[in-house]
């Protein structure tokens, strides 16, 4: 038998998969744009749940992206880290978590990076 010829199954259809094995998704292609400037942080609050973000996402982060308005970013705030959208209100840019909580400036605020992707694992268990 010829080597890409599709093989019977006992059910007599071939296999679904078939003619797809070299279809495979590389995720690292699909979310990572720029290897050099990109990393990996897990979201450790519930601040962002508002926006889509559940506690526990892993957020594809990338440095090498200049924030625009209604960006989701990781930045320093006060020493640590914080996910937030950005917001350009009269001229300068606020950081909310979408309650209408806005983070007050301060001098030590750096925007680490824009929120590219984030990943969350289904544990399955939605009885809640």
């Amino acid at each position: 038998m010829n080597k890409g010829t599709p093989i019977a199954r006992a059910n007599g259809f071939a296999s679904p998969a078939l003619g797809y094995e070299d279809c495979a998704i590389d995720l690292n292609e699909l979310l990572i744009k720029q290897p050099a400037a990109t990393y990996f942080y897990r979201l450790d609050s519930e601040d962002m749940e508002g926006l889509g973000l559940p506690r526990g996402a892993l957020l594809v982060v990338d440095r090498s992206k200049i924030a625009v308005n209604n960006n989701i970013v990781l930045l320093r705030y006060e020493g640590q880290f914080l996910c937030r959208l950005m917001v350009k209100q009269k001229g300068y840019s606020t950081f909310t978590n979408g309650k209408n909580n806005f983070l007050p400036i301060v001098d030590d605020t750096e925007i680490i990076g824009v929120v590219t992707a984030f990943i969350k694992e289904c544990n399955n268990d939605f009885s809640h």
